[in-house]
């Protein structure tokens, strides 16, 4: 199997768990950030298995959803649903006949920027699929969460840590056979990457468990405790 398909499995597998903090708090975080979706047109780039692209439309009134991601893997849509899910690599998004002249209300990056491999053509055309009064959302692990990593593997100080940003390399948590690879960054360096690439950041959220979740799940509070856990911006086109 390719490893993106691979890694697809077992992260899907892990993200259904009840114990997931996606479960817990982050797809509400990315929610909240996305705003509305009734009546719009969403594009979520990195969509996994689609299951999230199909809950834009089935539960929430999207009007067409569109979900794109390299692995193919997807569950089947509803009757009932515009939801149309494709094969595609965020890399060259430029690429792919299907969204060739398509806008769309709303574009997601879903935990998924930083496989990018030239994140500036990434964003441009993200930039050239939106509306004008569109809304980007991107979902990010937090920079924290990579810093202190680096530095508990390497022995080196967290501020040498945070600020060795680039490609990073570890077996996947998902599935220990599959090597992951992806660009790490400063929290300066996703702001700026988004302000170069034509847009402008509304609002930033880095969610954390409520207190009811905190006492019910304190292993993942210890974990957040620790790495942080994700950041999540709301953009518009300049």
């Amino acid at each position: 199997m390719d490893p993106w398909q691979t890694l697809t499995t077992a992260y899907e597998q892990s993200r259904a768990r009840e114990d997931s903090l996606d479960q817990l708090m982050e797809w509400d975080a990315q929610r909240s950030l996305i705003g509305p979706v009734e009546g719009k047109t969403v594009l979520d780039i990195g969509c996994g298995n689609g299951e999230k692209a199909i809950e834009l439309a089935s539960d929430h009134g999207a009007m067409s959803v569109v979900g794109v991601d390299i692995a193919g893997q997807f569950l089947t849509p509803p009757d009932g649903v515009d939801v149309t899910l494709l094969p595609g690599d965020l890399s060259t998004l430029d690429e792919i006949p299907a969204l060739d002249g398509r806008r769309f209300d709303v574009v997601l990056f879903l935990q998924c920027l930083a496989y990018a491999q030239d994140r500036g053509r990434t964003l441009r055309a993200a930039r050239s699929l939106l509306t004008d009064d569109g809304v980007l959302v991107v979902s990010m692990a937090h920079p924290i969460r990579w810093a202190v990593e680096r530095s508990e593997r390497d022995a080196i100080g967290l501020g040498d840590a945070y600020h060795t940003v680039g490609p990073y390399s570890y077996p996947s948590r998902w599935n220990e056979d599959v090597t992951i690879t992806h660009t790490t960054d400063t929290f300066s360096s996703i702001h700026n990457s988004l302000t170069d690439n034509g847009f402008r950041v509304e609002q930033v959220l880095e969610p954390q468990l409520s207190e009811e979740k905190k006492q019910r799940f304190p292993h993942k509070q210890a974990w957040l405790a620790q790495y942080v856990g994700i950041i999540v911006f709301r953009a518009r086109p300049v």
